[in-house]
């Protein structure tokens, strides 16, 4: 196989060519997916991990090749972020070393293969990236023999996400046909690089459409309730641990069936079934009329970004209006027309974040606790340790998972919610004509966890030089006045990337990693302080 040249280009020099990295702005995709990995504990949940089955008389050393063809194509195969100044940004390497694997299983059963292949996925996605090195990529080129070839690609949500898998497939299929065919690969154009899409998508915030965006969402959201009402097992710790479990099951034979045919009958599409049933459920344990549910789209919508490999995926917020006790027809049309409206106005969801201004709570992910999470392909993944929202509900072809807070929920809470959301939607399904109040016969909502609140303290100013140091940062961050050192940073109208920057004033080089989770777990003066001091006192910044 010869190798091409690159087709791609930035609006300038080709960072594949450059003499050395070149830095560009993150985008807002890749800032959550970072902010999440640096905050959970949990490498596989932030790692996507494909396999492609290819078909073709090639060699190991072509398939090799394709990879490295793909990687000068796709910026973020060589890309590592990195904050500066309190800001995150691409570091674009021109050539990076990748760890590719080739292994032969020629020789091995069928039944022997898969064993190994279900082996080296697991053990690919177990080991972290160096979050300081390009590429954020690993893959295993597998002979199959005769003629039969597995690629298991591995990458950081950082720099992929599942439509990227399909770009990767296309163009190593087409790389294969070409080099058995003996001709120059036929790969799509891409009419600017990632860094470029970076740059564009910034500049977007403040055209009239970026406008049209958040006029749409304040009157959206106006009045969105900041948390849910979905009984806990346990009160809310004032901190956010990331700490998660998933439970599972399959959807039975009868209901994968009836969804296809139940969404033409209601004139919409098999996933808004499924999620009109999670807001159903989330009612019936709650009680609440009015939810929000945080709902991950592709974010592909400029035509030049559906051949990139990127992370492009946003999160955008549902308002489930389950008012009036309507029937399961009502239901699947409102979630139907507010899936419709938030298609109309995407905006970056740190954007919407800060453009709300809605107060924070201790301990509470901002706009969205409740999550849904939809994929056409069979493959719910390894187990999870991590997770982001207070409950999650995952579907994957035929495979559910209810992926949940283990600080909030036990295990049985779980099994309870994920047993009656099948319940639940197979009554949709069935008998859409029943009424909300109706649609789980036979069971009792769940009682909330009530706990006294706490007592209001007496504000307290800074006590010492490093707390009244790390007071006037916070100032100049919030463009507030007075500091109260045990006053949430979020509570105050902070967000995400003013944290990044408060750490980078205060602890150039650390914003990252340990010191972000340490000013997480205590987002204060005082807790902040405490960090600053203790490395000078013999102790590392996070113990």
């Amino acid at each position: 196989m010869t190798r091409p040249a690159p087709t791609v280009h930035d609006g300038g020099p080709a960072p594949g060519t450059a003499a050395g990295p070149v830095t560009v702005t993150a985008t807002y995709a890749q800032e959550r997916a970072w902010l999440a990995s640096r905050l959970a504990h949990d490498p596989p949940t932030y790692c996507a991990v494909d396999e492609f089955p290819l078909h073709a008389a090639v060699s190991a050393e072509d398939l090799v090749h394709a990879l490295h063809v793909l990687m000068d194509r796709h910026e973020p195969l060589r890309t590592v972020l990195r904050t500066v100044d309190g800001r995150l940004c691409q570091e674009v390497h021109p050539s990076p070393e990748p760890q590719i694997e080739v292994i032969d299983l020629s020789a091995h059963e069928t039944a022997a293969q898969a064993e190994e292949r279900r082996s080296l996925r697991a053990r690919l996605a177990r080991a972290p990236f160096d979050p300081r090195r390009a590429p954020q990529w690993r893959a295993a080129v597998l002979d199959l023999g005769e003629g039969s070839w597995s690629v298991v690609f591995v990458a950081h949500h950082t720099v992929y996400d599942t439509s990227s898998g399909f770009n990767v497939h296309a163009e190593l299929t087409e790389l294969c046909a070409a080099a058995e065919e003996g001709r120059p690969p036929r790969l799509p154009q891409l009419p600017f690089g990632y860094g470029e899409y970076a740059r564009r998508e910034r500049a977007r915030a403040g055209t009239r459409g970026g406008e049209a965006a958040a006029a749409h969402w304040r009157t959206r959201l106006h009045g969105l309730p900041s948390v849910h009402t979905v009984p806990l097992d346990r009160p809310r710790p004032d901190a956010r641990t990331f700490r998660g479990a998933d439970v599972r099951t399959a959807l039975p034979v009868g209901v994968t069936a009836a969804l296809t045919g139940a969404a033409r009958h209601h004139g919409t599409r098999p996933v808004l079934l499924l999620l009109a049933a999670w807001t159903a459920l989330l009612h019936h344990h709650s009680g609440a009329e009015d939810l929000a549910v945080g709902l991950p789209v592709a974010g592909r919508d400029d035509p030049a970004a559906r051949a990139m490999v990127g992370t492009f995926v946003n999160m955008r917020v549902l308002r489930a209006d389950l008012s009036g006790d309507p029937d399961g027809t009502e239901v699947i049309r409102r979630t139907a027309a507010a899936v419709h409206a938030g298609e109309q106005f995407d905006i970056p969801f740190q954007s919407l974040v800060a453009l709300l201004g809605a107060p924070r709570l201790p301990g509470v992910p901002p706009l969205y606790q409740l999550a849904f999470n939809h994929t056409a392909a069979d493959g719910l993944g390894p187990p999870v340790v991590s997770c982001e929202e207070d409950l999650l509900l995952d579907i994957a072809g035929t495979g559910v998972r209810l992926v949940y807070d283990v600080t909030l929920f036990d295990r049985s809470t779980a099994d309870i919610l994920l047993a009656d959301y099948v319940r639940l939607l197979a009554t949709l399904l069935d008998a859409p004509g029943t009424r909300l109040s109706a649609l789980l016969p036979g069971t009792t909502p769940r009682r909330a966890h009530r706990s006294a609140g706490a007592p209001p303290q007496a504000r307290t100013a800074p006590r010492d030089a490093t707390e009244e140091r790390v007071a006037a940062v916070w100032r100049t961050v919030l463009g507030t006045h007075a500091v109260d050192v045990h006053e949430d940073f979020f509570t105050a109208g902070g967000h995400s990337l003013q944290a990044l920057r408060l750490l980078a004033r205060l602890a150039p080089g650390q914003e990252g990693g340990p010191m972000l989770r340490t000013f997480f777990a205590d987002p204060t003066v005082a807790g902040l302080a405490t960090a600053l001091k203790s490395p000078r006192e013999g102790r590392t910044a996070w113990r």
